[in-house]
């Protein structure tokens, strides 16, 4: 389950406006935050609020933007430079970013920064109260936002907290602590990373909050106010799949020849003092002096992501890594060999994560972190199980990997000691490591983290609107493979394009892959199991294809049935009379990039190679124009339209009426149905209420799971066909 409409809310939204020769454009943003959130972004009727990154000169320039974030369901909250300067350079990084990393003597507590910071949480409520209707959720991420909770009328709020949150003592020496902690107790549902940040919290509240929160027996938080722990993760499944691509294994490979016959150790930070660079550094040349064997056999790879360039202090920070990246290598680097290799920029996420799969150890040193979700990207690209993870005591995730080589990062000789029993472990217990951290976060994936949430906002706010759609989590996952295994009948019904192949430009280059062909055959294959392909396809491709699985195949949405050997069986309706005038209609709006497909009982006009403005012209245009020709000719069609195609049908014509007609099955029979398209949702409506019914993409659904990908849904398939424990 989860709210039915949610506005997230951050400091910087998941894209980048940048300004152009031609106008404004969009490009994505980097930082966990936003990979993270993505998951649940990228779901029907959710939107983000927050800046677009970027300062623009007028009104004009913030109407042109907002237009541009609008279709993407991005709404943008402006900001000067001075307010840039004072609320995020200045009291967010230069007083709460330092503070919370147990890092007091960065702060600067200039009262200006104080009042930038008011101002601009005001800005984000003016926006929030305006725009987003008052019983909606609003979800309220990190540290940037503490006062925004204060300003808003809205009741349904939820504040995740990304950092560590530091004891009272640490908290305590921020001048305008009780105004920061009165705000966010306006939440009535705040989460933390850790149970530590949790209790923290607590306990700083108990000392500095207003009485009103407190309970005056227990001396403790009002009951009311729901205070948990559940660390953000990641969406595993995904991770794998990347780095699975031909691409990134090749680019994988590069990396090795280039350090070939030495070990590769990995850090992946943006340039922050609390990411513990210099201690690292410190270590791996206190490695080359105390283990000169390791000299020419091991190079550090560190990724170091420009960041707050604008902060003195961070300045300062770098300049300290260049000289002590610059002393190792001057000091132990020969002809051949180089041991720090130093990166200084952006990575994109296809040569991130080929050095995830290149590296033989990822080295993180946090000083101070709220979770590092490094780590668990790491582990996620680790396929074959042959990495090691040294983590950081103090971060966050290691409560979490308990199977990680943890290291105090302020000792750095226990680090040098950690690093060579990493280099000198054996194949047995490194597999064995990983392998019991492969399975902690895909047990254990962002999906699960949202559905903790929102089980607990559920609880929290009664009046709040809520679908039960749910993603697909780890013990959703448990309870189908249970349901699946004690089932007497089972059925599966797939559509095909967009549900197990990706959408394709053009029909014909849509063919089904080897293994996919083998998995529907395997499942069908399994006891008291039938599997039905439901597709919109032609009855040729649909032959053509998987003619000799022995499955079940229905075509051009129902138009047809076949089992097996069977012969082909028409549903029992054709548009006749009224071929000639469809065919015709759809002929006129024929255009470069589009084709016209011709079905047994319809045509099918594909637009996806068009340009995208002429494509969505077209879209109108036919949705328009056919709805008054189907009146004025008395036409007993329906049209199906999409983003890719306009498809004409006879009125009866779908794939529920399909599956009742030729399908048997019965209330107490396992069935799965999944599909990607409108279509579909005639077949979900048939189904009975314990049927598992699987949306896979954005579009809105009556299905009861949503599933971002394909390739996370046929893993589920292989799962059931291989009946394997795979998170």
């Amino acid at each position: 389950m989860k709210p039915e409409k949610i506005f997230i809310t951050s400091n910087r939204l998941p894209v980048t406006v940048v300004r152009t020769v031609e106008g404004f454009k969009v490009k994505p943003s980097n930082g966990g935050l936003a990979t993270a959130l993505q998951s649940v972004f990228g779901q029907q009727n959710s939107y983000w609020i927050g800046w677009p990154g970027i300062i623009l000169n007028d009104k004009t320039e913030e109407q042109q933007v907002t237009e541009l974030l609008t279709p993407l369901g991005f709404i943008p909250v402006f900001l000067s430079q001075a307010e840039f300067d004072g609320y995020y350079s200045g009291f967010s990084n230069a007083i709460l970013w330092p503070l919370f990393h147990y890092h007091p003597g960065h702060c600067l507590f200039k009262p200006e920064y104080w009042d930038s910071y008011v101002q601009v949480n005001q800005k984000f409520a003016k926006v929030i109260n305006e725009q987003v209707p008052k019983n909606d959720f609003v979800w309220i991420h990190d540290y940037q936002l503490m006062l925004l909770p204060f300003f808003l009328n809205h009741p349904h709020l939820s504040y995740f907290h990304h950092i560590p949150f530091p004891a009272s003592e640490i908290f305590g020496i921020i001048p305008w602590r009780n105004e920061l902690l009165d705000a966010l107790l306006h939440c009535k549902h705040l989460v933390f990373q850790t149970e530590k940040d949790g209790i923290n919290f607590q306990r700083t509240c108990e000392r500095y909050a207003s009485p009103k929160y407190i309970d005056d027996v227990t001396q403790t938080l009002l009951p009311s106010i729901k205070i948990a722990a559940h660390p953000i993760s990641i969406d595993a499944f995904s991770f794998e799949q990347t780095a699975k691509k031909l691409s990134v294994l090749n680019r994988s490979e590069e990396i090795r020849k280039v350090f070939h016959n030495q070990k590769i150790f990995l850090s992946v930070d943006r340039l922050d003092y609390s990411k513990g660079i210099l201690e690292r550094l410190a270590a791996f040349n206190l490695l080359l002096q105390d283990f000169p064997k390791y000299r020419g056999q091991v190079v550090l790879i560190m990724l170091i992501v420009p960041s707050r360039s604008e902060v003195p202090s961070y300045e300062e920070h770098k300049r300290k890594v260049d000289e002590m990246v610059g002393k190792i290598n001057a000091e132990f680097a020969n002809l051949d060999w180089r041991p720090v290799h130093y990166h200084y920029q952006q990575t994109d996420r296809d040569e991130l994560f080929a050095y995830y799969k290149a590296a033989d150890i990822c080295l993180i040193t946090s000083l101070r972190d709220g979770l590092n979700l490094v780590s668990k990207e790491y582990i996620a690209c680790q396929t074959n199980n042959e990495g090691v993870l040294i983590l950081s005591e103090m971060a966050g995730a290691a409560e979490e990997l308990r199977y990680a080589l943890k290291v105090h990062p302020y000792n750095i000789k226990q680090m040098v000691m950690s690093i060579s029993y990493a280099l000198e472990m054996d194949e047995s217990e490194r597999r064995a490591r990983m392998e019991a951290l492969r399975n902690q976060i895909f047990g254990y994936t962002v999906f699960d983290w949202l559905h903790k949430i929102f089980q607990e906002v559920f609880l929290q706010y009664n009046h709040l609107n809520f679908t039960f759609e749910q993603n697909l989590n780890a013990d959703l996952v448990e309870n189908i493979r249970l349901k699946f295994r004690q089932a007497q009948q089972r059925v599966i019904l797939l559509d095909y394009d967009g549900c197990l192949r990706k959408l394709e430009p053009h029909p014909q280059l849509a063919t089904p892959s080897k293994e996919l062909i083998q998995l529907l055959c395997n499942l069908n294959a399994l006891p008291e199991t039938t599997v039905a392909l439901v597709s919109g396809r032609s009855r040729t491709d649909m032959e053509e294809w998987f003619g000799n699985c022995g499955i079940i195949l229905i075509a051009e949405h129902g138009a047809w049935y076949k089992h097996s050997a069977t012969d082909w069986e028409p549903y029992g309706t054709e548009m006749g009379q009224y071929r000639n005038k469809i065919y015709n209609f759809l002929k006129k709006h024929i255009v470069e990039g589009t084709y016209l497909e011709e079905k047994k009982v319809g045509y099918c006009l594909h637009y996806k190679q068009c340009e995208p403005l002429v494509a969505l012209s077209l879209q109108s245009t036919l949705e328009k124009e056919f709805q008054h020709y189907r009146e004025t000719e008395k036409i007993p069609c329906r049209y199906m339209i999409s983003n890719n195609h306009f498809e004409i049908l006879p009125q009866i014509l779908n794939k529920g009426n399909a599956v009742k007609k030729f399908i048997s099955f019965n209330n107490e029979s396992f069935i799965l149905a999944a599909g990607d398209d409108d279509t579909d949702e005639d077949l979900f409506a048939v189904l009975p209420k314990s049927a598992f019914t699987f949306k896979i993409g954005r579009k809105a659904t009556k299905a009861k799971v949503r599933i971002p990908e394909i390739e996370r849904f046929i893993g589920l398939l292989s799962d059931l066909a291989d009946d394997k424990v795979r998170y």
